[in-house]
């Protein structure tokens, strides 16, 4: 049964994905169709709305998986998200489109707590890093699916015929997850999962020791933290390099003067690279100890600042220019597997470790931190990018790289020596 839980999960938080990406692969076509009049400040607006929408269905969803279970948050919340792409695309003004892609945003905030609450009751704490790199790959496949498969249709109907399409799969999976998704090994039957003496997370006993205070209390344990603040901050960064993935497709149509569907599909490579991450990383995150783990995600994270300067300066490199933009591929693909073990697995982790039953909620108070480095980071990232240009953009993601790399490294100290 817990296979069929995490498969049902993995499509399902695939289909949340395919509806995010469905604007981003369609971005190219947007900006080209005379009737949208956007550009890549406007569109870099556009994506600021999707933030925001995040960063207040975090605030209501997380708390609503702790209340009413995480089976009831998922369906809600997928099904919604496939309604609000429908909504978007009737859209024409640049008013609606904002108002729709927050909507969708709000929604689609409710899949991660609603995991979390899910895994927690499902899965033994000794297999909480492979399990949430297994579906962490879901995302990826989400992505890489509608890089391709949407990058494809483009080229066949209109990018609003797009949108209805995501929507209608997604829809789909939403009535495969309420046969086959269940709240808890009692829900379906069983007896309740068994904790053996092999499973090591912080709380010692049956009862965890946030499970008696009250949300407000739990926040205060939260803010006493400096694992706490240190995650909230990397976090904060990496979700602005993991943004970086909503302009990829116009970069390379910028850079290397490619068409739209190209430059859509060419960003696979960037999901593509946490997929594969993730793979490696529900094979070994458990086996690593937290020592190890410093070394190793702190390793992959400097590589991710060494990807950024090879972006910034590919126009300049001795490359030929058919070669260029498979060249762009290689280093995207490399900067996708860097960031994605930091950025998925230990916050889930930590989330579920230290929260306890409040853990629905602070899974969503990290996610707050990403979702607000990504307002801000849409909002003037697309404004740098028209009115300075990509190296300028690029040189402020090196920025963020080297700062996403300290605050996590941190993290990951912290938690050793705890």
């Amino acid at each position: 049964m817990q296979i069929t839980i995490l498969l049902t999960m993995y499509i399902g938080y695939a289909g949340f994905m395919l509806c995010l990406n469905t604007l981003i692969a369609s971005s190219v076509e947007m900006i080209q169709d005379p009737a949208v009049e956007l550009d890549k400040e406007s569109f870099g607006q556009l994506m600021s709305w999707h933030s925001a929408g995040a960063i207040a269905g975090k605030l209501v969803t997380g708390i609503g998986a702790d209340l009413i279970g995480g089976r009831r948050m998922f369906l809600l919340a997928l099904s919604l998200t496939a309604l609000a792409n429908v909504g978007f695309a009737f859209c024409s003004s640049f008013l609606f489109m904002g108002i729709w892609n927050f909507l969708g945003q709000f929604f689609k905030a409710g899949g991660w707590p609603a995991m979390t609450k899910i895994v927690g009751v499902w899965y033994p704490p000794r297999r909480y890093g492979q399990v949430w790199s297994i579906i962490s790959t879901s995302s990826r496949v989400g992505t890489i699916a509608a890089t391709f498969l949407l990058g494809f249709l483009l080229s066949l109907i209109s990018w609003r015929a797009v949108f209805v399409f995501s929507a209608v799969l997604t829809g789909g999976i939403v009535v495969a997850a309420y046969f086959f998704l269940k709240e808890s090994p009692k829900s379906a039957g069983l007896p309740p999962l068994e904790k053996d003496s092999s499973d090591s997370t912080e709380p010692t006993s049956e009862r965890h020791r946030l499970d008696e205070l009250s949300l407000g209390q739990a926040c205060i344990a939260f803010t006493r933290s400096g694992r706490f603040w240190l995650i909230g901050f990397g976090i904060f960064f990496l979700t602005i390099l993991m943004d970086f993935i909503n302009f990829i497709p116009i970069y390379l149509a910028d850079t290397l003067k490619v068409d739209g569907g190209r430059a859509a599909m060419a960003a696979a490579a960037f999901p593509s690279g946490m997929f594969a991450a993730l793979i490696a990383t529900s094979f070994t995150y458990d086996r690593l100890s937290r020592r190890q783990l410093v070394w190793t995600l702190g390793g992959l994270l400097v590589l991710s600042i060494l990807s950024v300067v090879v972006l910034w300066n590919l126009p300049r490199l001795p490359i030929a220019t058919p070669l260029r933009l498979y060249t762009a591929m290689v280093v995207i693909f490399i900067m996708g597997f860097a960031i994605s073990p930091a950025y998925y697995v230990p916050m889930s982790v930590f989330a579920i470790a230290f929260g306890g039953k409040h853990s629905g909620f602070l899974v969503s108070a990290i996610d707050i931190f990403g979702y607000s480095g990504a307002l801000l980071f849409n909002f003037f990232g697309g404004s740098i990018a028209q009115n300075y240009g990509w190296p300028a953009f690029l040189s402020g993601l090196l920025t963020i790289a080297t700062l996403a790399c300290l605050c996590m490294t941190g993290f990951l100290t912290l938690d050793y020596r705890a």
